[in-house]
Parts: structure tokens; C-alpha cells; sequence
């Protein structure tokens, strides 16, 4: 890579972290394909397309997976996902005290 500019080393070392992340979420998505999922959204708009559309998809394409969105203010769930879906408007941190606090109160341990 001699005479290469440190822009263009970036996008190599950014291409090769990106198919190793690339290669472990395939390997999540086969390890628990069919199974229970729980897909958790947390403060992220809907015009974040980049988070959201890949999480929607797999909503859309595992038959049991479920998909839970926190944000304050925006909350946007598709209608191709809406059954298996719902969201918690409000700010994160109060919403996870407030169902941590619901679990203790029913006494649901994890």
C-alpha cells in the first residue's frame, strides 16, 4: 500500500471490520432463526433507516420474533410488523426504571 493516503487505509480496515461484523450477524441470524426473539430498539428515530430497516426486516422475515421500539416522541412500526410489534414513547432511561420496577413489583425474576 505504499504511497496509499490514510483516507483510503481507513476504508480498507472499514471494509474488513464490516465483513467481520457482516459475518457475525450471519451467524447470530442461523444460530437463532425459528427461534423466540426479542428485537430491542432503544432511541432510535424512524428516520434512522440504517438501524431500523435491517431490525424491521428480520421482524418481518422471523415468524417469532417480536419487535419493541423505545423513543421519545417517535415511534414508527410499519404495518407489515405492527401485530408483532409495539412501542414504549417516552425518555429511555425513565421507561427501563419504570419496567424495571413493574418486573420487581411482579415479582418476575430474570
Amino acid at each position: 500500500m505504499t504511497g496509499s493516503s490514510v483516507s483510503e487505509k481507513t476504508q480498507i480496515i472499514s471494509r474488513i471490520e464490516d465483513i467481520g461484523g457482516r459475518k457475525r450477524l450471519e451467524s447470530f441470524l442461523k444460530q437463532y432463526h425459528g427461534k423466540r426473539l426479542v428485537i430491542l430498539e432503544l432511541g432510535v428515530g424512524w428516520r434512522n433507516q440504517l438501524i431500523k430497516a435491517p431490525l424491521m426486516r428480520l421482524a418481518a422475515q422471523e415468524p417469532q420474533a417480536v419487535y419493541v421500539t423505545i423513543n421519545l416522541g417517535e415511534i414508527f412500526i410499519p404495518e407489515n410488523i405492527r401485530q408483532k410489534s409495539f412501542g414504549l414513547d417516552g425518555d429511555l432511561s425513565e421507561v427501563l426504571h419504570d419496567l424495571a420496577e413493574d418486573r420487581e413489583d411482579s415479582g418476575v425474576h430474570l
